[in-house]
């Protein structure tokens, strides 16, 4: 949003007492069974604060990241799927829709006001939108979620040129070559030092 910016990392031991309360305090909620994404976020962002180490910070702030970016999710998941801020300061949210959905909500007697995506913009609101149809389908469990996902994934391949028909030529290769899900495997893999 702002270009590159430097500053320095005004992180160091100093915050270690905070990240140690930060962890207690996670661990404490995690018993009582009232953990927060507040509690898990705060934990690991004092224990980034406390690493001097660019490496270890690093590592803490990509962790810190993405438990950002799960909570991102969970609120996704609960309150309605990505939206996409206009920026225009009207407070206004868009979101790529099914061809149908403004005729449908002007049936109940509410506006719909919508616009063509332009070129550029359709491939990432293709991708924001997958990520929702997934997210809801991982909330819910309903088997319908996963006919929304497939009607993305069928446009995204029209993107790339590919008919659904060729979309599940590629998928049955790839299955044939690597394998299916059938039999549930789970790998486990040693972690990296």
């Amino acid at each position: 949003m702002w270009g590159v910016q430097e500053f320095p990392d005004g992180s160091g031991p100093e915050f270690t007492e905070h990240a140690e309360e930060a962890k207690r305090e996670c661990a404490e909620a995690w018993k009582r069974g009232e953990l927060t994404w507040r509690h898990v976020l705060t934990e690991e962002f004092y224990e980034a604060l406390a690493e001097s180490a660019p490496a270890r910070l690093r590592e803490e702030l990509v962790q810190t990241a993405a438990v950002a970016v799960k909570w991102v999710q969970s609120l996704d998941r609960r309150h309605g799927g990505l939206m996409h801020h206009t920026g225009s300061g009207d407070g206004l949210t868009e979101k790529l829709v099914r061809d149908r959905i403004p005729e449908i909500i002007q049936a109940t007697g509410r506006s719909a006001e919508t616009r063509i995506a332009e070129t550029e913009e359709y491939q990432p609101l293709l991708r924001a939108k997958l990520y929702e149809e997934a997210g809801e389908y991982a909330s819910s469990g309903d088997p319908d979620e996963l006919a929304d996902l497939l009607e993305v994934l069928h446009a995204l391949a029209a993107i790339h040129g590919m008919t659904p028909d060729e979309l599940e030529e590629r998928r049955a290769a790839k299955r044939e070559r690597r394998g299916g899900f059938t039999e549930r495997l789970v790998l486990s893999l040693p972690t990296e030092p």
